[in-house]
């Protein structure tokens, strides 16, 4: 009966806002995203919480489940139906949806400062929190002589925020989606929570989806991942739950009937937990299985068939804010630095900042356009101008004069060389030498 009441109160007004005033990084289905809160309810709501809702003492016993149950109601509405809002068309839907929460539900215990998805509900205090104090939230330590930029995952709010709902869902085998932009971290980030995830009780396989995954060589890859069981029915080795990481779920060519071979395979396994034996003819049941997929709305088909998207909890990525960049940077950046003279380490920050400032002025100076299509500046070509900062050799940089020009020829190998006119390269050079003087000058 509280859970009743909180329903009947939080989801009618947040599914008409939703429906009626924002746009979804995906197309998302009103009943697909209270089926989300009902996935992430069924791993807040544990059985002690439960028990102290329908032991309270309160003389309206309905109303006392309610009020103990609220803050994990809160935290699971604000993410079920928040996740799939990002910026679009220059629009910040998340902060409209924030506002909306605030102003619709000011009963509410979450903090006023920032917005209500800076917030993360600690199951030991029953307060609302930074996530900085969430599980995923660890502090790394990188050592470039043992390790790799690509093996590395830096944790910063907002990937501790997705890693938390998507560790919670998917030990669930509920299926998670990450939907953003080409270079926004969605790959790293997949693989940084499921290579965390315990390797006794989880297995792991990737697959690139391209324009020529098709049903047949889908279901060839993912067979190989299984063994038989008993009879007709598939699982992986062992007792271990497997989870495919579909990348770029949304590439395959869409055929004639406006459809998607390889989607409709996995649609079906999801909804029917089989699919055909084309040999025989006859159905294949596979067990124990789960799904994580990411998508770029922005290119492929855009969207896939909803009757397949329903069944995943979708999660907006965007690219990392200034905030963000600068920790995860800072982290690989002193990690490598730590074995050079005072000087070079010294430059570890104002580096960073040039590197950002040089990334920022060539993101918005060069436009992708139908001529120069390739004109596209992400995180990846941030990280490339890191990743070569990162091999220089302590023994052969004395002075910090010397790394300032590395960094200078790595920005330029990583986007200059991508530009395609004599103007194009003097402009960059421009805006590499006023960074440069602006932070390096004496």
């Amino acid at each position: 009966a509280g859970l009743q009441q909180l329903f009947d109160e939080f989801v009618p007004p947040i599914v008409r806002f939703v429906e009626r005033t924002t746009k979804q990084i995906v197309p998302m289905q009103p009943v697909a995203l209270v089926q989300t809160l009902l996935y992430m309810l069924e791993g807040l709501l544990t059985h002690d919480l439960l028990r102290q809702a329908t032991e309270n003492t309160d003389k309206d016993p309905a109303q006392g489940a309610a009020r103990v149950v609220e803050p994990w109601f809160t935290f699971a509405c604000v993410w079920a139906f928040g996740s799939c809002l990002a910026t679009v068309d220059g629009v910040n839907y998340r902060d409209m949806f924030s506002e909306f929460f605030r102003n619709e539900f000011k009963a509410t215990k979450l903090p006023a400062r920032e917005t209500v998805f800076d917030y993360f509900l600690d199951p030991e205090t029953g307060k609302f929190d930074s996530w900085k104090k969430a599980p995923f939230y660890d502090s790394v330590e990188f050592d470039s002589r043992t390790m790799s930029m690509a093996d590395v995952m830096v944790p910063t709010t907002e990937t501790a925020a997705v890693m938390y709902w998507a560790d919670q869902l998917l030990r669930r085998k509920r299926p998670v989606m990450l939907a953003g932009p080409a270079g926004c971290g969605k790959t790293k980030l997949a693989s940084g929570l499921l290579k965390a995830m315990d390797e006794g009780e989880y297995r792991h396989a990737s697959i690139n989806f391209n324009f020529f995954t098709s049903s047949h060589a889908l279901k060839a890859v993912m067979e190989t991942h299984l063994e038989r069981k008993t009879g007709t029915t598939y699982g992986p080795p062992g007792s271990a739950t497997l989870v495919w990481f579909l990348d770029d779920l949304n590439l395959p060519e869409v055929d004639a009937y406006d459809t998607q071979s390889a989607i409709a395979l996995v649609r079906q396994h999801m909804d029917y937990l089989h699919w055909y034996d084309m040999s025989k003819i006859q159905a294949k049941t596979v067990v124990n299985t789960t799904y994580m997929a990411a998508m770029n709305p922005t290119a492929g088909s855009f969207s896939v068939n909803p009757r397949l998207q329903r069944h995943f909890a979708t999660f907006a990525i965007e690219f990392p804010t200034a905030t963000s960049l600068l920790t995860i940077y800072q982290t690989f950046l002193h990690g490598h630095l730590s074995n050079f003279t005072g000087g070079i380490q010294a430059l570890s920050g104002t580096l960073i900042n040039a590197a950002l400032d040089v990334h920022a002025r060539v993101a918005s100076t060069f436009r992708k356009s139908a001529i120069n299509f390739h004109y596209e500046f992400n995180i990846r070509h941030l990280s490339n101008v890191f990743q070569g900062m990162l091999v220089a050799d302590p023994r052969e940089f004395k002075h910090a004069d010397a790394f300032v020009q590395l960094w200078a020829h790595e920005s330029e190998r990583v986007y200059g060389d991508r530009l395609v006119t004599e103007e194009d390269f003097a402009r960059f050079q421009s805006i590499l030498y006023h960074v440069a003087k602006k932070r390096f000058a004496p």
